[in-house]
């Protein structure tokens, strides 16, 4: 990789995890090329600004796996929970839009970007607006619960059971009758 190249996905992993932890509003260029340990100026050269670095980080993180049918989204859904890596400090996409959905500059953008790449996909596989948003709130409540409760009813992720509860829970938002 180039040292450009290497610069310029530093800035990113840097923005990433500052601004999706603790929100836009709430981090400085200074602190993300502080973090990144290279000169504020080089984030302009790369990006042009703050806001349009944001924007980069969020360049392919609404994005769908690629399914045919509504079981084929369950069983992804199912791998992308059991799989995902738990370390903390690890930036998610929970996190971005928890810290970033409803912020003033850059609200809009991130509902935009969930809006195009993830909830349009969904809506279109699905085909009811209604049991796409169900389907949305089901994964984001447990990503939510998941993270901040660790209530004891919820096991490991390496578990059977945690697979289980899983996939319970994204068919019965599925098939839940909507009004």
């Amino acid at each position: 990789m180039s040292r450009s190249n290497d610069t310029r996905e530093k800035l990113l992993l840097q923005a990433r995890l500052l601004t999706w932890a603790h929100g836009y509003s709430n981090v400085s260029l200074r602190e993300i090329a502080q973090s990144a340990g290279v000169d504020v100026a080089l984030i302009s050269r790369y990006f042009g600004g703050k806001r349009a670095l944001f924007e980069a980080t969020l360049q392919g993180a609404f994005a769908m796996p690629p399914v045919n049918n509504v079981n084929e989204l369950v069983e992804a859904i199912v791998r992308i929970f059991v799989s995902t890596p738990r370390e903390v400090g690890d930036p998610s996409v929970l996190q971005l839009m928890v810290m970033n959905a409803r912020d003033p500059e850059v609200g809009e953008m991130v509902r935009h970007a969930q809006s195009e790449n993830m909830q349009n996909a969904l809506e279109a596989l699905i085909g009811d607006p209604a049991r796409a948003a169900l389907l949305m709130s089901v994964i984001l409540g447990f990503s939510i619960v998941e993270k901040s409760l660790c209530l004891s009813g919820i096991p490991h992720h390496t578990a059977p059971e945690y697979e289980v509860q899983i996939r319970h829970m994204i068919t019965a938002a599925l098939n839940c009758p909507v009004a």
